[in-house]
């Protein structure tokens, strides 16, 4: 009698497991994804960006009947940026979100981009990536070192901060040692601003600043408040030197290995969770003030002239022509000529 029920009480937890099995999978869909793909990010997952990753992943997760899922890795647990796009490069992650000043040490290109004061409005920025940036994305340049662009993501206006003094020009920067990505162009614009360029982790950014290891960084108004960098460097200048944007690059490994319907889906889901972002971006950068307030500490933000950002833009725009022998002028030209 006591074998019986044992064997009943086995029969219903195989199917109440069942059910539940069932019920956890929609229907249509595959009860076990046929690739789980990796995605990597240094952003926090409660950031702007990181929640239109996440409309992207479900999106892709849905729109292939759960055949792709793509788990979303942040807070740098995969490693920094350059990092990232390295292990992408050769196939050893599937995809990374990140900046473009990193990009471009794997295809260059991407520095006329990222010229300093080249962008006129928000309204210019956007045409040049929808039309030159995405191009560039899917370039052969790209193929050929490992990767394939799906999209953009807004970065906002990159601002120097530090933890000194205000800064009003150029002057002010003297001597300075001004934190910088792992950009040979970024350590160029900030030394022809008269300060010293330091290539640092972001990770140790902070730190890098409570110690006085370095004096200063730069970024946008919402990742200074965002990482908390605003209250280890509470001097923030709004001069708007460059607008580098984020990007979410794919391997040409992982892409070569799945269906074109399936890169198809992922592209798409990727450009709509863009536009997403781009809403997100506006609350977060409208929310922004609201939060540096609530923290209480003391902090001094500079609003330039007109003729003081333009000091500014005079002191780097001999780039253009002279950053690597000009060759970045030719595309250059061609986001002026979108104003």
């Amino acid at each position: 009698m006591k074998k019986e029920i044992s064997i009943v009480l086995s029969l219903v937890m195989i199917f109440a497991l069942c059910i539940t099995a069932h019920a956890e999978t929609p229907e249509g869909f595959a009860a076990k994804p046929d690739f789980v793909l990796r995605c990597g990010s240094n952003h926090a997952s409660t950031f702007c960006t990181s929640v239109a990753l996440q409309d992207w992943a479900d999106m892709v997760y849905e729109r292939t009947n759960g055949r792709i899922k793509i788990e979303l890795y942040f807070d740098a647990v995969l490693g920094e940026e350059k990092a990232m796009l390295e292990q992408v490069s050769y196939g050893g992650l599937d995809f990374v979100r990140g900046n473009i000043s990193p990009l471009c040490e794997f295809v260059d290109d991407f520095n006329a981009l990222c010229m300093p004061y080249i962008y006129q409005s928000d309204e210019h920025f956007w045409k040049a990536l929808e039309t030159i940036g995405m191009d560039m994305l899917h370039s052969d340049n790209m193929l050929n070192a490992g990767l394939w662009g799906l999209t953009w993501y807004d970065g906002g206006s990159r601002n120097f901060y530090n933890n000194d003094k205000e800064v009003h020009s150029p002057a002010d920067m003297a001597g300075m040692n001004i934190r910088v990505q792992e950009s040979s162009l970024m350590m160029s614009m900030v030394q022809c601003l008269g300060a010293s360029a330091v290539a640092m982790p972001y990770a140790d950014v902070y730190s890098g600043l409570q110690t006085n290891t370095i004096d200063g960084a730069e970024n946008s108004f919402v990742q200074w408040i965002e990482v908390s960098h605003c209250e280890v460097a509470p001097y923030f200048t709004k001069d708007a030197h460059t607008r580098a944007p984020d990007t979410l690059i794919m391997s040409k490994a992982t892409k070569d290995k799945l269906d074109p319907a399936d890169v198809e889906i992922i592209e798409q889901a990727a450009y709509e969770s863009w536009l997403n972002q781009r809403e997100y971006w506006k609350q977060a950068d409208a929310e922004a003030q609201e939060k540096l307030d609530a923290l209480g500490i003391d902090y001094t933000i500079t609003e330039l002239t007109a003729e003081e950002v333009q000091a500014f833009a005079d002191a780097c725009q001999p780039l253009w022509s002279t950053y690597a022998d000009g060759k970045y002028l030719p595309i250059i030209e061609e986001i002026q000529a979108l104003a």
